[in-house]
C-alpha cells in the first residue's frame, strides 16, 4: 500500500489559464502554492496570485527540468503540478521529483513511457485488445531515409496519412501527408516542431481515419489498483490539428459504444498499471468503429466540461490521488453518470483571415458576463485581463469560455449567447468564428467531423460582410459625434454648422481587407458606402441610443438600412486601432492617413513583398536568394506561440530578397522576401 503523504505547498510548473486554475483549487484546500515564472511572466496574473513566486528564466524555463526542480527546491516545495504541455507528459519530470523527493502531481514516469509516447502507447493498446489504425513507427537505419519508409506505408495503406510528434499533442508537429506533399520536408519540418514543444524530435505515422468524430474517456486511477472511467468528452470541432470546441458527454453515439469506449479506456489505464488523471482519445468512424489514438498523461485543456457535468474538481481529485487517497475515499467507484450537458469553446488570440493567423499586443478590454445565461451556468477559466501582454512565446489560448445546461441545444445557445456580449480588444481573437460555428447545422446536428471543420468556417464573403458592416457603424459613429474625444482634432472631419462629412475617405484594414469609404450625414443619421476591391456596399445607419462606455469608447443602438431591429455595437479606440463589437465578432480596423509606402530599396519595390502576417521567429529559410520558386512554395519557416508556420509565395519568380536570416525575431509587417516575377 502507497504511504499518504499530505501536499502542503505546491510548485505549479505552467502559465496562463491552467495556472490560475490550479492555484485557485490549492487555495480552497489550503495548500501553499509557488508560481515558476518566466521573464515574459513577470506581470502576468498567476504570478500575483501565487502564495509564493519564483522566477526561472527566458521563456523557454518552462521546459527546462533543472529549473523547475531548483525553483521548487529553493521555494521549499513539496509537490509540483505540471499543468498541460510543456513538462507534464515528459517522464524525466517525475523522475527527478523522486529523486528530490518531491511529490510529481500526475502518473508515474513508468507509465509516462508506457503511454505517453505515442508509439508504445499503440504497442500497449494492441497488447489490451484496444482497436488501433494502420501505423508506421520509423526505422533509424540510415540505408532506408525517413521520407522513403513514409512513402512505402501510405502507399501501402492508402492515403492521407498522418504524422505526429510521439512526446506530445495539441497537434504540434502534426502534418497531413497526401500524395503531392513535399514528404522530406514535412518530416524535418514535424521533427523540428516536436523538439520545441516536447524536447524530443521523435514522430510515427498513421493511417488518417477520415471522416471521423474525436471522442475521449477521462479516466481516474489510485494507487491501489482501482480505475474509474469519468465519463466521455466529444472534441471534433477542431483546426489546425487543435481542439476549438469541446463537450461532455458525447453524444449521438450507436448504442453501446460509450460503454465500450469506456470498458476499452479503463482496460489499457489498468495494463499500464495507471495512476492519477488521465485521459484515453479515440476516433470514431461513421460505420460505428473506434481507433486507439493516444492516452494524454495530465490533466486536459477540456477538463471543465468534466467537472460541469460530474460535479467533481479534477484538480482536486489529481492532488489527492497523488497523496495516495483510494478513489472510494474520494467518492469515486464506479463510471459516473453526467448530469446535463457542457461546452466549452477556447478563446484565442489569432485572427481568421482565410488562415488562423495569430495576434500578440496589449490586452485592453477583456470583459465575458458570467451571469446565467438561458439557465444555464457559465464559468470562465482565463489567463489574461486588462493590460496582460500575449507575445509570441507561447500558444494563443488567452481563455475558456465553459457553459452547463439540462440539454446540448440549451448549452449551445448558452454558449453562443455569452460569446455574443463579450468584450475583446487590444489583440484579435477568434470570438466571432466561435458564435459562428455554434450556429452551424452542421455542429448542431452532429454530422461534422474533424475533417469537416474547415467546411464550416466563414467563407471570405461573409468575413467581408462583417468588416463592410462594422467598418460602416464605425463611419457612422465618427460622423456623427464630432465632438467627441475622438474627433475633436481629427483632421477627417469638417464642422460647419449641421452639415457634417467626411473629408477624405477613411482607409481601413481589418482581417487582412483593405476598405475605403465616405460618409454623408442625413437627416435621420448618415450614409456610408464602403468600398472595397471591385465591391462597393451602402449602409444607412441611424443612431437609436449613444451612451459613453468608458473614456475611449461608446456603446451604439441603431438601425441598419432602415431595418426596425436594433443592432448593439461597441467602440473603443486603441490608438490608430477602433475595436468594434458586434454581436457576430469584433472588427478590429485600422486608420490610415495614407497608403503604405515601401521602405525597401528599388530593388526590393520591382517585385512581390512577402510580409510577416504573425510576429515569431525565423526557424528556417528553405530557399535562398536567387533561387526559382514556384507559386506555393515554401521560402521559409516562421515559428510562432509555438507553432511552425510555413510562409509561400504568392506567385512564380526569382527569390530577389531574403532580409530575415534564420534564428531572427521579426515583427507583424516585416519584410521576409521579395519574389520578383519570371
Amino acid at each position: 500500500m502507497a504511504p499518504i503523504t499530505q501536499i502542503r505547498r505546491v510548485l505549479v510548473a505552467n502559465r496562463g489559464e491552467i495556472a490560475r486554475r490550479i492555484i485557485r483549487t490549492c487555495q480552497r484546500l489550503g495548500i501553499e502554492t509557488v508560481a515558476a515564472y518566466s521573464d515574459v511572466d513577470r506581470h502576468s496574473p498567476h504570478v500575483r496570485e501565487a502564495t509564493y513566486s519564483v522566477c526561472i528564466g527566458a521563456s523557454d524555463a518552462y521546459l527546462s527540468i533543472e529549473s523547475i526542480i531548483g525553483a521548487a527546491k529553493a521555494s521549499s516545495a513539496d509537490a509540483i503540478h505540471p499543468g498541460y504541455g510543456f513538462l507534464s507528459e515528459n517522464p524525466a519530470l517525475p523522475e527527478a521529483c523522486s529523486q528530490h523527493g518531491l511529490c510529481f502531481i500526475g502518473p508515474s514516469a513508468g507509465t509516462m513511457r508506457a503511454l505517453g509516447s505515442k508509439t508504445a502507447a499503440k504497442i500497449l493498446a494492441q497488447e489490451s485488445n484496444v482497436p488501433t489504425a494502420p501505423t508506421l513507427i520509423f526505422s533509424s537505419d540510415p540505408m532506408h531515409p525517413l521520407a522513403d519508409q513514409l512513402t512505402a506505408f501510405a502507399e501501402r495503406v492508402g492515403y492521407p496519412v498522418v504524422l505526429k510528434a510521439a512526446a506530445g499533442g495539441g497537434g504540434r508537429g502534426m502534418r497531413f501527408i497526401n500524395r503531392d506533399s513535399s514528404v522530406a520536408l514535412e518530416i524535418e519540418s514535424a521533427r523540428r516542431e516536436a523538439q520545441k514543444a516536447f524536447g524530443s524530435p521523435e514522430i510515427f505515422a498513421e493511417r488518417c481515419i477520415t471522416p471521423a468524430r474525436h471522442v475521449e474517456v477521462q479516466v481516474a486511477a489510485d494507487s491501489h489498483g482501482d480505475v474509474v472511467a469519468l465519463g466521455t468528452r466529444d472534441c471534433t470541432l477542431q483546426r489546425s490539428n487543435q481542439k476549438m470546441i469541446e463537450e461532455a458527454p458525447a453524444v449521438a453515439l450507436r448504442a453501446g459504444l460509450t460503454e465500450e469506449l469506456c470498458e476499452a479506456a479503463c482496460r489499457l489505464a489498468k495494463k499500464a498499471h495507471y495512476r492519477n488523471l488521465g485521459t484515453v482519445e479515440f476516433l470514431c468512424s461513421p460505420d460505428g468503429g473506434f481507433y486507439f489514438l493516444e492516452v494524454n498523461t495530465r490533466l486536459q485543456v477540456e477538463h471543465p466540461v468534466t467537472e460541469m457535468v460530474t460535479g467533481l474538481d479534477l484538480v482536486e481529485l489529481q492532488v489527492r490521488l497523488a497523496e495516495g487517497t483510494r478513489l472510494s475515499e474520494c467518492g469515486v467507484t464506479a463510471t459516473v453518470q453526467a448530469n446535463g450537458h457542457a461546452i466549452e469553446a477556447r478563446l484565442c488570440a489569432e485572427d481568421y483571415i482565410g488562415q488562423f493567423v495569430l495576434s500578440a499586443g496589449i490586452v485592453q478590454e477583456f470583459e465575458i458576463p458570467t451571469r446565467e445565461a438561458h439557465g444555464a451556468v457559465v464559468r470562465v477559466d482565463a489567463g489574461v485581463e486588462p493590460c496582460s501582454e500575449v507575445t509570441h512565446y507561447y500558444d494563443s489560448l488567452i481563455a475558456k469560455v465553459i457553459v452547463h445546461a439540462a440539454t446540448r441545444s440549451a448549452a449551445i445557445e448558452a454558449l453562443r449567447e455569452v460569446l455574443s456580449r463579450s468584450r475583446i480588444s487590444g489583440v484579435k481573437t477568434n470570438r466571432g468564428t466561435l458564435v459562428h460555428l455554434l450556429a452551424c447545422e452542421p455542429f448542431r446536428a452532429l454530422t461534422h467531423s474533424i475533417q469537416g471543420t474547415s467546411t464550416l468556417l466563414p467563407t471570405d464573403d461573409e468575413r467581408r460582410t462583417q468588416a463592410l458592416l462594422a467598418h460602416a457603424i464605425a463611419a457612422t459613429y465618427r460622423t456623427l459625434k464630432p465632438l467627441s474625444h475622438w474627433a475633436s482634432a481629427s483632421p477627417w472631419l469638417a464642422i460647419s454648422g449641421e452639415a457634417r462629412s467626411l473629408r477624405y475617405p477613411w482607409r481601413t484594414s481589418s482581417s487582412g481587407i483593405s476598405i475605403s469609404s465616405q460618409t454623408t450625414v442625413t437627416e435621420t443619421g448618415a450614409t456610408v458606402e464602403c468600398r472595397t476591391g471591385d465591391v462597393t456596399v451602402t449602409h444607412t445607419c441611424s443612431v437609436d441610443d449613444l451612451f459613453p462606455a468608458q473614456p475611449d469608447g461608446d456603446n451604439l443602438r441603431l438601425h441598419i438600412d432602415s431595418s426596425s431591429s436594433v443592432t448593439k455595437a461597441a467602440i473603443r479606440r486603441d490608438g490608430q486601432t477602433y475595436w468594434v463589437h458586434l454581436a457576430s465578432g469584433t472588427t478590429a480596423l485600422e486608420e490610415r492617413l495614407r497608403d503604405a509606402v515601401t521602405q525597401h530599396g528599388a530593388g526590393a519595390q520591382a517585385g512581390r513583398e512577402i510580409t510577416a502576417h504573425i510576429p515569431g521567429k525565423i526557424a528556417a529559410l528553405v530557399s535562398k536568394i536567387g533561387d526559382h520558386v514556384a507559386a506555393g512554395q515554401v521560402i521559409l519557416v516562421l515559428d510562432s506561440m509555438k507553432m511552425e508556420h510555413p510562409i509561400k509565395a504568392p506567385n512564380a519568380g526569382v527569390v530577389k530578397d531574403l532580409p530575415a536570416q534564420a534564428g531572427t525575431i521579426v515583427q507583424a509587417g516585416s519584410l521576409l522576401a521579395v519574389i520578383e516575377d519570371d
